[in-house]
């Protein structure tokens, strides 16, 4: 009987054990912290590369952090301009905070906000989905802008080339692992 019983613990351990690791119910109460700034979404980068012997390698070079005299400020380089907004409302879980895509010469950055607040879980994606809101289910097309880099606070998504701030209308945080929507904010 005792042999029965070790048998049936160490089962229900492991079984326990695996199930913590898939499901991840610690995340629903941790907080994951970003704090990057509008600015570092579009400052330039400058490329160096290295040949040494066979080998060739390069590397992404920050701007310097000295501002050019304001008498060479053109309209040109006014900055970033938000093209559409929205807020964030959660599904299922709790999430608040705004979501901006600006665009500067050309290029598309969505941007949440230093006041996103949005419901730990695991494996959480950003996505921009066609439509003025999440409708439900699985979406069939998105723009897929990778993992949520936080829970909280400010962080910046590179949008394509080819983005349409017409067709794309609302932020979509999707956990992958459970095909689940956490949060949506649709851009006005």
């Amino acid at each position: 009987m005792n042999k029965t019983r070790w048998l049936v613990v160490t089962g229900l351990t492991v079984v326990g054990v695996i199930a913590f690791l898939l499901f991840r119910p610690d995340t629903l109460f941790t907080e994951v912290r970003s704090d990057e700034t509008l600015e570092e979404a579009f400052a330039p980068t400058t490329s160096t590369t290295t040949t040494i012997g066979d080998a060739t390698t390069s590397t992404l070079v920050a701007p310097s952090t000295t501002l050019p005299d304001e008498s060479t400020t053109t309209l040109a380089n006014a900055g970033p301009i938000a093209v559409t907004m929205g807020q964030f409302r959660g599904i299922d879980h709790s999430a608040e905070g705004t979501a901006t895509i600006y665009e500067s010469d050309g290029q598309f950055v969505l941007r949440l906000e230093e006041d996103t607040r949005i419901q730990n879980g695991p494996d959480l994606y950003v996505w921009l989905i066609e439509g003025e809101d999440y409708e439900g289910g699985t979406p069939a097309t998105f723009i897929d802008l990778g993992v949520l880099k936080g829970t909280v606070g400010g962080q910046n998504y590179d949008l394509p080339a080819d983005f349409d701030p017409d067709v794309a209308r609302t932020v979509l945080v999707w956990c992958l692992r459970f095909a689940v929507p956490f949060a949506a904010a649709p851009l006005t």
